[in-house]
């Protein structure tokens, strides 16, 4: 090192510096990652917990029925299991007979 000045030293010694953080920041920024998001397995489960609710939710919506009944004029009842849901139509308004 007999021919190499302090500037020449502080430049090599910066730039290994320079090296050494550059090699290292990815790791860092991996660990940093996996810190920050969950597992897999975790995702997978709260992706199937959602859909479920999804699911759920949709079978909620869609009106379900009892056993049609035949009376006896031979007309058709189909009843819902759940009455206070309004029908479609809105609500039944009286029939007016012209």
């Amino acid at each position: 090192m007999a021919g190499l000045t302090n500037n020449t030293i502080a430049r090599r010694f910066g730039l290994g510096l320079l090296l050494f953080a550059l090699a290292a920041s990815p790791v860092l920024a991996a660990e940093d990652e996996e810190e920050r998001e969950p597992p897999p397995g975790q995702l997978a489960l709260e992706g199937v917990e959602s859909l479920l609710r999804a699911l759920e939710a949709l079978i909620e919506m869609i009106p379900q029925y009892e056993l049609p009944e035949l009376t006896d004029e031979g007309d058709i009842i189909i009843r819902r299991k759940r009455p206070d849901e309004v029908p479609l139509g809105g609500p039944e308004t009286e029939e007016t007979r012209t």
